[in-house]
């Protein structure tokens, strides 16, 4: 409890006195009290009284005039607040309108006077230009009115029949092809985004299949591979259940360094649509496998399982993914795990009879975990098989130009793992202290 000064009558007042409401909202206690409380209020007859309305409303106007603008607020606010059901509509609506005029300082009133004559100024010089304009019989239109806007003038498109013609439409697509052959891949695929964007509903859909898959292909190249999301999202909605779209796809996604919101936000819906579409399945699992979440990762791969249990592809990314789990910290049956993987494994070099690539997963396998005894003899094995190169897998309709690849798609020894299982193999002869041995396997399978 305390006393103060009321600015209204410069006087101290305490209790059930002239100022009795004033000093009831002043004190912090007593409001706290009410407030927390199913109490009556305090003098509760108080507002009925039009002397001791008219006494908080004088108040107000007394602490606005001393620039005391917050506590006037603070009157105002806890009297609505406190006496809502005490208050007259016309009471109510009075203390409503004079808090909204002591919210605003002189100095934000003087601010909106100045905008007031600024914006009577600009009317003002506005209406006269359009009676010069119109006296002297020429069509007027303002710049900066709000008022008045801008009449849409309908132009036509210049050579609207250009991309209905088949001649001008191959003219765009070697344009395109020629830009990326010159490594210019950023005008060509914004060629291409314009003419799709301008001449959407001139193109069929051969024609507008052509210029995403170039868009694609073209986009592959690019330092940002994002330009290109379109065109590849455009190519895999369209075939969904096409492999060779979900490589196109991937290709261009795999080369994002950032994670890409789109990419993950279209992901999830094409896993929700497509229950039964596997590819989708796999690059998720892929995501995680790039984080190092293995746990994920063999989850999702574990899914694409039980769609297509004899897919080599999937068989090998489940056993991967499991045996890089068993070499985490919170797994507490590695040896359960890591005995998974390898049936997996095996299971890929069964279904891939006994190839040279099966042979080395194994081996690499084996030697990550750390059993190099066994890993020794399957790198033997993969130096005792020879492999003959064939094509590098392009994207659909892939001009080898315009991706960069070498002569018809081949690279020499691209298939031929023995140069990789000889340099893993003289790691463990060197690391087990044999480096003649180690020095003698270098020089027969990596010497150029």
């Amino acid at each position: 409890m305390f006393s103060f000064k009321c600015p209204l009558h410069e006087v101290k007042y305490f209790g059930k006195k002239n100022c009795t409401w004033y000093a009831m909202l002043r004190n912090e206690v007593s409001l706290i009290k009410f407030i927390n409380s199913s109490v009556e209020p305090p003098l509760p007859n108080l507002l009925k009284d039009e002397e001791h309305h008219r006494l908080i409303i004088d108040l107000c106007k007394s602490l606005a005039s001393l620039q005391r603008y917050w506590e006037a607020l603070e009157i105002i606010n806890l009297t609505l607040r406190l006496a809502h059901s005490m208050l007259s509509v016309e009471k109510e609506e009075e203390l409503r309108s004079l808090g909204a005029r002591k919210s605003s300082t002189p100095k934000n009133l003087s601010k909106a006077a100045r905008a007031k004559r600024l914006l009577q100024k600009k009317a003002t010089i506005r209406e006269k230009k359009k009676a010069e304009a119109l006296a002297s019989g020429a069509d007027w239109q303002s710049d900066d009115s709000d008022d008045d806007p801008p009449q849409e003038v309908h132009r036509e498109p210049p050579l609207p029949n250009l991309l209905k013609d088949e001649e001008h439409h191959r003219l765009i697509i070697d344009l395109c092809k020629s830009l990326a052959s010159l490594q210019r891949y950023w005008e060509a695929l914004e060629i291409i985004n314009l003419t799709l964007r301008l001449a959407h509903s001139m193109l069929s859909v051969e024609k507008e299949e052509e210029l995403r898959s170039l868009g694609a292909q073209i986009a592959y190249n690019t330092t940002d591979p994002k330009h290109g999301f379109d065109c590849v999202r455009y190519i895999v909605q369209q075939h969904p259940y096409s492999l060779a779209a979900w490589n196109c796809y991937y290709k261009v996604i795999s080369r994002v360094d950032n994670r890409d919101s789109r990419h993950f936000k279209f992901l999830r819906g094409m896993l929700s649509k497509l229950v039964d579409c596997v590819p989708p399945i796999i690059i998720y699992a892929h995501q995680f496998t790039m984080a190092s979440n293995h746990q994920h990762a063999a989850t999702k791969y574990l899914e694409a399982y039980k769609r297509l249990p004899k897919n080599p592809l999937i068989n090998l990314c489940v056993g991967t993914a499991m045996i890089n789990l068993a070499l985490g910290f919170r797994l507490q049956n590695k040896h359960q795990c890591l005995a998974q993987g390898l049936a997996f494994l095996y299971n890929n070099l069964r279904l891939c009879e006994n190839s040279q690539e099966a042979l080395y997963n194994i081996a690499r396998a084996y030697h990550h975990v750390g059993l190099v005894t066994l890993a020794t003899s399957y790198y033997e094995k993969v130096l005792a098989i020879r492999v003959k190169d064939y094509p590098i897998p392009k994207l659909p309709c892939e001009n080898p130009d315009i991706v960069g690849n070498q002569k018809l798609g081949y690279k020499p020894r691209y298939c031929d793992l023995r140069r990789e299982a000889a340099y893993n193999l003289h790691l463990i002869y060197k690391k087990s202290g044999a480096l003649e041995l180690a020095r003698q396997v270098l020089k027969d399978h990596c010497t150029i």
